[in-house]
This record gives structure tokens, C-alpha cells and sequence, in this order.
């Protein structure tokens, strides 16, 4: 925006990459003129609308990775534990994902939103965002959204 490099420029250029990357949009996609911009985009189709904005590639990879586990619950005929993993997925509908996913990918979106504020005093502390990512990751593992259920032995 024609200041001088900063870290506040880092973060802001941060959170764009993220929402480019979580969007599968361009900060440049000509759909985005005026005020209307990528960040709005997103902003704007938060917390409700997150299966439609979010890449149908990266959904894709969920409902392809369901398939399997569900046919690997089924081989074992362990159906049960199917069902208590929240996985609530129709085929061939990419706007529905599972809570847990839809969870996790809001709390990205909503850190590159934090990220990619207008006013350089509203951006996130890239300390906090690193700690935030942490804990989303944490959750995505421990829950089993990407495969199985963690294991104790």
C-alpha cells in the first residue's frame, strides 16, 4: 500500500497468501473491483458460508479420504465407531463437510482475516497466529479429522 516494508506488511502478506491459498482465489481475480476484495470475500461468507468459499479441491480430498476410512470401518465391520466420528459428509456435495473440518477451516480463514486487516494496529501478532495454527493443528490430528482417531496404546 506504498509504505515502508514492516513486519505489519509481513503479516498483512500472510494472511492474503492464506486466504489465496484456503480460497483457491486470487487477490486479483477480476471478480474483486473497488472495496470488494478478496479479504471482504471471505469476510463476508463468514461463519456461514465457509464449504463455499473454501477450495473444492482441498473438500475434495476429504470426501475422497471418508470414502476410504468408511471403507476400511466396513471391511472390519466396525460401523459404530463410523458414526461416532462426526464425519456427516454427502457424497457429491461439496458444501457439506464435516463439523469438525468446517471448524478447523473456519478458524484458518478467520486467522488470515486477522492477518489482512486494513488498519496495520488490527493485525494479528505473528507470535499468536504461530500459536494459534499450533492449536488447530492439534485439533485436526487429535480429533481424527485427517484419518484416523489418534491412538493410545
Amino acid at each position: 500500500m506504498g509504505c515502508e516494508p514492516s513486519k505489519q506488511g509481513d503479516v498483512y502478506s500472510y494472511g492474503i497468501l492464506v486466504l489465496e491459498l484456503f480460497t483457491g482465489r486470487s487477490p486479483t481475480d477480476e471478480a474483486f473491483k473497488d472495496d470488494f476484495n478478496l479479504h471482504n470475500f471471505v469476510k463476508m461468507a463468514l461463519p456461514d458460508r465457509v464449504a463455499q468459499i473454501v477450495d473444492s479441491a482441498l473438500l475434495l480430498r476429504e470426501v475422497e479420504e471418508t470414502v476410504v476410512r468408511r471403507q476400511n470401518f466396513n471391511n472390519v465391520g466396525d460401523i459404530n465407531e463410523i458414526e461416532t466420528e462426526g464425519v456427516d459428509i454427502t457424497f457429491g456435495n461439496p458444501n457439506q463437510i464435516s463439523a469438525p473440518l468446517r471448524k478447523c477451516l473456519l478458524s484458518v480463514l478467520e486467522i488470515g482475516l486477522a492477518c489482512s486487516n486494513a488498519s496495520s494496529n488490527e493485525r494479528m501478532n505473528i507470535r499468536d497466529v504461530t500459536r494459534e495454527l499450533q492449536n488447530i493443528k492439534n485439533a485436526y490430528v487429535g480429533l481424527g479429522i485427517h484419518g484416523q482417531r489418534q491412538r493410545t496404546s
